[in-house]
């Protein structure tokens, strides 16, 4: 059995790690408010979607490898997430928050993908298990990577429940921001975090 981490150690260190290298795009850029990309969006539609693209392209490719397991399919889903948002700027207004607007933009993108991969077949757990860019755990050759592994998991949820998880727990939003994201109410964002942390303690621990 693959022990449970302690209270100290967070199950989510591994992507957590993962995403420090993968998502520096994201921050590279941030240096506008929420208010200025609209007016930006206003002025410069081109110079706006630019700005987005540059600033949050990392996180957003971050968030979706997590939800579908796949770095090919995920760099697909962020393109259709940006060419999405590219079409739907004008719409934004003073009361939009930027970054959580393109959040809910992948979420559903990665939903739908999730869904519809679902209604043919199982996902493959462990599908990232055994490529270049795991790392392995010391003395631990015939156990899954850990980064792997977590990932895995994460997969046989529910997609709008590790939505939600990844969403909570590695992007820091509150449930408020997450209802608004995936467009629930906060007592379904409540159930899908609790759900998805009971069945991840569970299905983390078998081997």
């Amino acid at each position: 059995m693959r022990p449970y981490t302690s209270a100290g150690v967070s199950l989510f260190s591994a992507l957590r790690d993962e995403g420090r290298g993968m998502s520096g795009p994201a921050e590279a850029g941030g240096t506008l408010s929420d208010a200025q990309i609209i007016a930006l969006a206003r002025e410069s539609h081109a110079e706006a979607f630019e700005f987005l693209y540059s600033a949050f392209k990392g996180r957003l490719y971050t968030f979706l490898l997590r939800m579908v397991g796949d770095p090919e399919l995920a760099d697909d889903l962020t393109h259709d997430v940006f060419a999405k948002a590219l079409k739907l700027l004008p719409t934004l207004t003073r009361e939009h928050k930027v970054l959580p607007w393109l959040y809910r933009v992948a979420n559903n993108a990665a939903i739908d993908q999730l869904r519809r991969r679902r209604r043919f077949a199982w996902l493959r757990i462990g599908s990232l298990s055994g490529t270049g860019d795991e790392p392995q755990e010391a003395g631990g050759h015939e156990r899954v990577p850990e980064q792997a592994h977590v990932q895995a998991v994460l997969r046989t949820l529910p997609p709008e429940n590790s939505s939600a998880l990844l969403l909570h727990a590695l992007e820091g939003y509150s449930y408020k921001e997450i209802a608004e994201i995936q467009g629930v109410s906060m007592t379904a964002v409540r159930s899908r975090i609790a759900r998805a942390r009971a069945a991840f303690r569970e299905r983390y621990s078998t081997p």
